[in-house]
């Protein structure tokens, strides 16, 4: 046997536990971020999970009701209320969510909805629905005040399913459709197709951001980031989601974007693939991506611009490449979630689009998230 010689055995000894510590050493915190709650639902587990963004940690979970399957949120200009767009069959639902209570109630709609957006002025709440038709939402009473159905034959409207019903800069409420892929623009109260339907260039017309100025509309469709004049309506650029930005059949479909608060720049989500793509407005190009593990859903911003939120659904979604498989998903995600593992919410820094900390870990389905100022 080896003399230990002038060490002696309590200094190799503390040697020993001090390199076990260190191998043992807790993970680093999350650095800090702004004051708020982003709220993000989980599809699978019928649930709106609640993170703390200065701790980024998980403080609560707030219950939608069996079968839900909540998947997008959408909040009121003073935050006063989330309502949340339940892609739940039985029975077709709307949740809303009573801040800072977080106290709940649903209010019964004729179908699923495939999303759900607030106005402008936050004192209406439309919703395009499966069964052909979008219901406005009156938020004063949480009772639905109109319907506009697809297809009302008698006005000329073809069979159509409205995925996306999103108020301009101008007022107006701009339908995206499932089935043809385009927009046309109607009067929120009457219902009058103020602008004719415009072919964007791509189908399943589900998402649209509008630039800063309200010159440009960014329609999300399968293959294509469309870029239209809205004081000319007519598709001036198309934006691919290659790594290339050439057009391939193959290419994911570009989901749901969302602008900075300064408008500067648009990030675009894509199913059937990896990564968020990152647009400048200016120039209406890409100039980068930030990685994801799988498909993600949504990304969104404190209201200061210092911190973004990516809902990832996790490597499993990588068994559902290109644009075919998209609807495959998409569906297994709202249904049964057959194979679909657990998502998470990546934190970044929109100035420099880099990773800040760890991903936060989140539940089957993570979807559209809502970041909010806390409240007293």
């Amino acid at each position: 046997m080896r003399s230990i010689g002038r060490l002696g055995i309590s200094s190799v000894l503390a040697l020993c536990v001090a390199a076990g510590t260190a191998h043992a050493a807790p993970p680093a915190e999350q650095p800090a971020g702004p004051a708020g709650e982003l709220y993000v639902p989980e599809v699978q587990a019928d649930d709106v999970a609640v993170i703390d963004t200065a701790t980024n940690t998980v403080k609560q979970r707030i219950p939608t009701g069996p079968a839900t399957k909540p998947g997008v949120l959408a909040a009121t200009p003073d935050g006063k209320k989330i309502y949340v767009d339940n892609f739940g069959f039985q029975p077709p639902s709307v949740t809303i969510i009573e801040r800072p209570s977080n106290t709940t109630k649903s209010v019964p709609v004729q179908s699923p909805p495939l999303g759900i957006f607030t106005s402008n002025d936050g004192k209406e709440v439309y919703i395009p629905e499966v069964g052909f038709v979008i219901e406005v939402l009156d938020v004063a009473t949480d009772t639905i005040v109109r319907r506009f159905p697809y297809p009302d034959l008698a006005a000329g409207r073809h069979p159509e399913i409205p995925a996306g019903a999103i108020q301009g800069p101008d007022g107006l409420l701009y339908v995206g459709f499932m089935q043809s892929g385009m927009i046309e623009a109607i009067d929120p109260i009457s219902g009058k197709v103020v602008r004719p339907p415009l072919i964007v260039g791509g189908i399943g017309t589900f998402w649209y951001s509008f630039s800063k100025d309200g010159s440009k509309l960014y329609a999300n469709s399968v293959n294509t980031i469309s870029v239209i004049d809205l004081k000319d309506w007519r598709v001036t650029k198309l934006l691919h989601t290659s790594a290339d930005g050439n057009y391939y059949p193959g290419n994911p479909g570009a989901f749901v974007s969302t602008l900075t608060p300064d408008g500067s720049k648009l990030y675009v989500t894509v199913f059937g693939g990896k990564d968020v793509i990152v647009i400048d407005t200016a120039k209406d190009e890409e100039i980068g991506r930030i990685p994801t593990s799988g498909a993600s859903t949504a990304v969104m911003f404190s209201a200061d611009g210092t911190r973004g939120y990516i809902t990832d659904l996790g490597p499993s979604t990588n068994a559902y490449p290109g644009p075919i498989l998209d609807p495959v998903l998409f569906l297994n995600l709202v249904t049964a979630g057959a194979g679909l593992g657990p998502g998470q919410v990546i934190v970044f820094d929109p100035r420099t689009d880099q990773v800040v900390g760890d991903p936060i870990p989140m539940k089957i389905g993570p979807g559209v998230p809502a970041w909010l100022p806390n409240m007293k």
